[in-house]
């Protein structure tokens, strides 16, 4: 099974709706470790990270996820810290094969991150020194999984949120069919050790995408 190791920074978590839908979204994952780097510094008595211990849990990891909100078209300082002290271009010869992945929110609106939008560039583009980093320490880069406004989805965006999250945790971006299968196998899981809730959800998914593709055969064969 591929362990998942989940960076996180926000300086509020409790308070974040978006962050607390994702733990809860992990909950009972196994193979997932989150790490919040704003309740580890405040246990450090130098206000400084144990660059040994988080080097481990770097090692130990197949995929590594950056998960935090978009400020200032950067990562909360905390990263940024984190950053300085435990990465290391040692860690790119102990690193092979690892995959790195980013989860950012954003309160603005998709269109502003556009060549023609206020922002003037991608969401991509902006996050491109992430990719810098994933080919110095020879990580395969994901493309990023970006959640524009949470506050404003509705509770059917939200179902759709949950299991595109887990999937990009668990496979980073991949084909629809991948997908499907993937869907299949977590509702085997769910069914014995996951909520009621999300395995609803999935299987609500599931049967909408065999309703498209079902259409999209018809459409087809009329054709």
């Amino acid at each position: 099974m591929t362990k998942t190791l989940i960076i996180m920074s926000h300086p509020d978590v409790a308070q974040s709706t978006s962050q607390q839908f994702l733990l809860a979204a992990v909950k009972g994952e196994e193979q997932v470790q989150i790490r919040h780097l704003e309740s580890i510094l405040a246990e450090q008595e130098n206000n400084h990270f144990d660059k040994r211990k988080e080097r481990a849990c770097l090692l130990e990891a197949d995929r590594i996820i950056f998960q935090f909100p978009f400020y200032w078209y950067q990562c909360p300082s905390v990263m940024k810290q984190w950053m300085d002290e435990v990465l290391t271009l040692n860690l790119s010869q102990k690193n092979k094969k690892k995959e790195l992945g980013i989860v950012v929110t954003v309160g603005a609106k998709k269109d502003r991150y556009t060549a023609g939008g206020s922002v003037g560039f991608g969401i991509e583009e902006l996050l491109r020194p992430y990719q810098a980093l994933a080919n110095q320490l020879g990580w395969n880069y994901q493309t990023p999984f970006v959640i524009y406004q949470f506050q404003y989805l509705t509770e059917t965006q939200k179902q759709q949120l949950l299991v595109d999250y887990l999937y990009y945790l668990e496979n980073g971006s991949h084909s629809f069919s991948e997908k499907e299968q993937w869907m299949y196998e977590k509702l085997e899981q769910y069914s014995t050790n996951h909520t009621r809730q999300v395995r609803d959800w999935i299987v609500e998914l599931k049967q909408e995408r065999e309703e498209l593709v079902m259409m999209l055969s018809e459409m087809g064969n009329e054709a």
